[in-house]
């Protein structure tokens, strides 16, 4: 028995095959119920291989100074409180203008791994920083 509705607004029956079923417009084509168990195609945005930073100074491993007033409020046993860092010693944990040799635009380019201040177990704890506010030692 043929449907008095057009195509596009009557509902599958179950003989049907639902992933052919279309719904039009003016401006587009939307399917409706694609086949369960089968994963949407994965789209991978190609990206060309870039060099690091050629102006990044500092790299995973140098030790470095914060020579200017930086205030984190995320140190270990400081309760919430404001800390400022300058003046404490660290080492550089990683860049986060690198992701897997790409560069990427990061505002705060260097985590810097720092020791928690009065910590008998020499815990420590990460501050992202521009590469301007440490100097190396």
């Amino acid at each position: 028995a043929a449907s008095p509705l057009p195509r596009a607004l009557r509902v599958p029956q179950p003989h049907e095959s639902t992933s052919m079923l279309a719904l039009s417009s003016a401006a587009s084509t939307f399917t409706v119920g694609a086949h369960k168990g089968l994963a949407a195609p994965r789209r991978v945005a190609a990206r060309a291989a870039v060099a690091p930073s050629p102006v990044a100074k500092l790299q995973a491993g140098d030790k470095v100074k914060v020579k200017e007033s930086v205030v984190v409020y995320h140190v270990p046993k400081s309760k919430g409180a404001a800390v400022d860092l300058n003046g404490m010693e660290g080492e550089v944990a990683s860049r986060a203008d690198d992701l897997n040799g790409t560069y990427i635009s990061a505002n705060l380019e260097i985590r810097v791994a720092f020791a928690v201040p009065d910590d008998p177990k020499g815990k420590t704890f990460i501050a992202h920083m521009k590469e301007d506010e440490v100097e190396a030692l």
